[in-house]
């Protein structure tokens, strides 16, 4: 193991340390990431997820790799009103520039498999949680608040359904998908066929927020992150929908299953409990 820190839009730096290291596969998890941040700042979304990803499919382009695996986001499938989401969805109507850049990233890849062989997966995630997460998702955010006191933020009046995903499920997904590059074929003009597919990667049972809510206060009180007789209630507002976000995330993982003998199936109070374990003992308390 290597860890070399360095900006994916740096073109430079990323060709030397291709030229170096010279990978077999390559799982790209590098993005800016999040809905409502890419209305505060668009340019950070088109620096790592459009130039750094261009960037990555140059380096594969110049330097041949068995199997490019990368980050999508069942942001994709924007406003869709069909659930559960398939792959085999349109995903034209994206609703935040967040989702804009991951499905450009789908395009990008589709193009550079068909142009140059590059076997290429992208994997679209269903609202990862879990130890070690990203401090702005919600159940992060939401921990962090009730611990300091201040009340916590519940949009669309809590009227809201995600596919929680735990990440070690997202882990398992990942390790099975990059052992497995898709074939490259040939078309009937004898030019190369795009060697590119995307899987939904997803718990396939959506949660509504305020069970959600009910589920991490549980967990955080029996986990003695927060005292037994914690006002709750005192701490909820419910607020409107913010732009960017969509009522509910649901994930078809036929595919995945199919092709991989497996489908993420972690319980969200048994997910919530490790993460309310390892923020214990990461904050200290």
């Amino acid at each position: 193991f290597e860890f070399v820190r360095g900006d994916l839009a740096d073109e430079t730096a990323v060709e030397e340390l291709f030229d170096r290291v010279r990978p077999d596969v390559v799982v790209n998890l590098a993005a800016q990431a999040g809905v409502r941040y890419s209305i505060e700042n668009p340019r950070a979304y088109v620096d790592s997820n459009l130039v750094g990803f261009f960037n990555v499919l140059e380096v594969c382009r110049r330097h041949p790799v068995e199997h490019l695996v990368y980050a999508s986001s069942s942001s994709v499938y924007g406003g869709n009103e069909k659930v559960p989401f398939s792959e085999e969805d349109r995903v034209d109507s994206p609703v935040s520039l967040y989702a804009a850049t991951k499905k450009s990233n789908e395009l990008m890849a589709h193009a550079y498999s068909k142009l140059y062989s590059i076997p290429a997966t992208g994997l679209r995630f269903f609202t990862v949680y879990g130890p070690m997460g990203r401090p702005d998702m919600a159940y992060f955010g939401f921990t962090e608040k009730l611990v300091r006191g201040e009340p916590i933020k519940i949009f669309n009046m809590g009227d809201c359904m995600r596919d929680f995903t735990y990440v070690e499920d997202v882990v398992e997904a990942v390790a099975r998908v990059m052992a497995n590059s898709p074939e490259v074929g040939a078309g009937p003009d004898g030019l190369p066929l795009a060697a590119h597919r995307v899987y939904n990667v997803g718990n396939s049972h959506p949660e509504s927020l305020l069970d959600f809510v009910d589920t991490l206060q549980r967990v955080l009180v029996e986990e003695e992150v927060l005292p037994e007789d914690y006002d709750f209630e005192a701490r909820r507002e419910l607020v409107p929908m913010q732009p960017g976000d969509v009522p509910a995330t649901y994930a078809d993982a036929s595919a995945l299953e199919r092709d991989f003998g497996f489908r993420p199936s972690t319980r969200l109070e048994d997910g919530l409990r490790e993460f309310a374990r390892w923020y214990k003992g990461y904050r200290k308390l």
